[in-house]
């Protein structure tokens, strides 16, 4: 069984949610004799207007300082990865875990023919309903997969794509894709003495973008007015959208019902899901969708879109949250106004979905899917 000493990870920016993983997974892994060293392409996106506390990272890190291009929009940015093979040559790292199907992977792959690199391809990619990979970007993947050692997948539909393309299932861990779950779970306590409110606050918080079809919500939400008008939809979030979805707003005169917050930074987000009823998280296609993460955390019911992929790992039907098609926007209303009826059940899926994440889905958790994936590893060897 080979020694491991040192680990690398590979990624494209520092986000908020995954410091508390990646400080997690440095504790564990200094309990093993350790040392793990995580490469960022760069300091972030421009595009991203969440602040980074660049001293809660904990762990050893590296910034590339990568160029980047666009594919198409600003929306899939890809980044160059200068230097990692010199940084391998210096490093020596045991194994490396590289994100998705990114230039560093491709990389990875060339020289692993020329030079030992043990790397691991950690992806979330899903497969969307209606979406066709190019017959080239499939096999590009697959020729990636042929070579990669193992396989850290974000969750269920990550890892059955992992599979369609070749991955061994039996070489594919799951590190659960996650948020930090302390900071949230002190909002699930302050909701706990929450004044309830004659009017149902309705929240719907993310990135405000074409592909998460908010104007099915919006949709949805002037069939609800129609069933009854004691509640209000509060959007919290900025992106290319919001202008579209302003003005559908104001066609369907939903000005007494619906609001835009524009973007809030996490450490003030707290008032909204303590004063929230429920939570909407209409997505067109999301290979997880973070802010589920949060809101279940923070102790809210929650009625989230079969698109996604979150939705088959985190909500237990009617026990921690619903999973709804905002598609179809009569039926969509009159299932949310009958959970708005029922203050029992609400109450039910609130505290079930706070303890599901304390329990199944922690920075604990995922960091021990990096350490499963080295010890299959080590097993295999």
């Amino acid at each position: 069984m080979p020694e491991i000493k040192n680990v690398l990870i590979i990624t494209n920016v520092p986000q908020d949610y995954r410091i508390a993983m990646l400080n997690k997974l440095d504790e564990m892994l200094k309990e093993q004799n350790i040392r793990l060293k995580v490469l960022f392409a760069a300091t972030g996106y421009k595009r991203r207007k969440g602040k980074i506390d660049f001293s809660r990272m904990k762990f050893d890190y590296s910034f590339l300082k990568s160029p980047k291009f666009n594919l198409g929009s600003v929306e899939n940015t890809m980044f160059t990865y200068p230097g990692i093979i010199r940084y391998h040559l210096k490093y020596k790292p045991d194994l490396t875990f590289v994100i998705g199907y990114s230039p560093a992977t491709i990389k990875l792959w060339l020289f692993s023919f020329f030079m030992k690199i043990n790397y691991f391809i950690w992806s979330g990619s899903v497969k969307f309903k209606g979406r066709k990979d190019s017959s080239l970007r499939v096999l590009m993947r697959k020729i990636l997969v042929r070579r990669a050692k193992g396989f850290v997948a974000y969750g269920t539909m990550a890892k059955k794509y992992l599979i369609s393309i070749g991955a061994p299932a039996e070489k594919i861990s799951v590190a659960i894709n996650t948020v930090d779950t302390d900071f949230f779970s002190h909002v699930a306590e302050s909701r706990e003495n929450r004044k309830a409110s004659t009017t149902k606050q309705l929240l719907y918080l993310g990135y405000l973008t074409h592909g998460k079809k908010i104007d099915d919500l919006i949709h949805t939400i002037y069939e609800l007015k129609s069933l009854r008008t004691d509640f209000k939809l509060t959007i919290v979030g900025d992106g290319p959208a919001r202008e579209l979805l302003f003005n559908l707003v104001n066609e369907l005169h939903l000005n007494d019902y619906v609001s835009f917050e524009g973007f809030i930074q996490k450490k003030d987000l707290p008032p909204y899901l303590i004063n929230a009823d429920i939570f909407l998280f209409q997505t067109g296609c999301d290979i997880w969708g973070l802010v589920l993460n949060e809101a279940m955390a923070s102790g809210l019911p929650c009625v989230v879109s079969p698109n996604a992929g979150a939705a088959v790992d985190l909500i237990q039907e009617n026990e921690n949250g619903l999973i709804l098609d905002f598609n179809n926007y009569e039926n969509a209303a009159q299932k949310l106004n009958a959970l708005l009826k029922n203050d029992s059940l609400l109450i039910k899926l609130g505290k079930n979905a706070n303890r599901f994440i304390r329990e199944n889905v922690t920075p604990e958790k995922s960091a021990q899917g990096f350490i499963d994936a080295i010890n299959i590893f080590k097993q295999n060897a």
